[in-house]
């Protein structure tokens, strides 16, 4: 397998180890990731340096897995019940879910992609509803539910929490206004989310909020959240042109 032309990206690695690390203990990962460097043909200290583990451990796991296959990736130490890599349970696969933002949407994994829940970001009510339910059930971590809604931690275990007591409107309707008001997001702030908006949209990239407000806090050195940036793509009308506009700008380049 020839890997010399293949292009890493530091920062995807960083997102989907973190991501990974919700359901893979952070020790059993670097074994894999030892293994499959080995197997392409890294040097030991060199794989040892990357993944951080010891050299003389990577080796002893090499060795194991190549006699005694893919179970040997578990600590002897724990017994079957917390055997890790056994995923074929059918309680664990109903119990494990991941949630991430797409486009317009928050995407819900239970177990594998066959179990999939797709919920517009903009539908707050649904979604609030549904992520908190999870986090409740402790199906889906404080930290991953804060992000996608764009509120803080311990917010979100308060409204968890509240659920229990409170009627559900009560709860999930947002009566804050400040959120709604532009404070930081000025004239030159709304006119570089219009400007990205179009050119990502014309040229097939993606027009999600937290794509848009990474770009646009780095270039203007502020933190605006995604949330705030989706409010003023509403407010602004840009999501009612994302379609059209694409399909506009490749009439007029036909003209000329």
């Amino acid at each position: 397998m020839n890997c010399q032309n293949l292009t890493l990206s530091t920062k995807q690695s960083n997102k989907r180890i973190e991501k990974a690390k919700r359901n893979v203990p952070s020790i059993i990962l670097k074994k894999l990731l030892f293994f499959a460097l080995y197997l392409l043909g890294a040097r030991f200290k060199t794989i040892a340096s990357i993944v951080e583990l010891p050299e003389e451990s990577g080796k002893t796991t090499i060795h194991r897995v190549m006699n005694g296959g893919i179970s040997a990736f578990n600590d002897r130490r724990q017994s079957n019940k917390n055997d890790v890599i056994q995923i074929t349970s059918t309680k664990q696969k109903i119990f494990q879910a991941s949630a991430s933002s797409e486009d317009d949407y928050c995407i819900i994994i239970f177990g594998n992609t066959d179990h999939k829940l797709k919920i517009p970001l903009n539908n707050r009510i649904y979604l609030k509803s549904v992520l908190l339910s999870l986090l409740q059930a402790k199906i889906l971590p404080a930290s991953t539910v804060s992000s996608i809604l764009g509120i803080s931690i311990a917010h979100c275990r308060e409204l968890a929490a509240r659920l229990l007591n409170e009627d559900l409107i009560e709860v999930l309707v947002d009566k804050r206004k400040g959120q709604k008001k532009d404070f930081r997001v000025n004239q030159s702030v709304k006119a570089e989310l219009i400007q990205n908006f179009a050119a990502r949209a014309v040229t097939g990239h993606s027009i999600s909020s937290n794509n848009l407000a990474e770009v646009i806090n780095n270039k203007n050195n502020t933190s605006i959240s995604p949330r705030t940036i989706r409010w003023h793509m509403n407010k602004l009308g840009l999501m009612q042109i994302k379609k059209s506009l694409p399909e506009l700008f490749q009439e007029l380049k036909k003209k000329f």
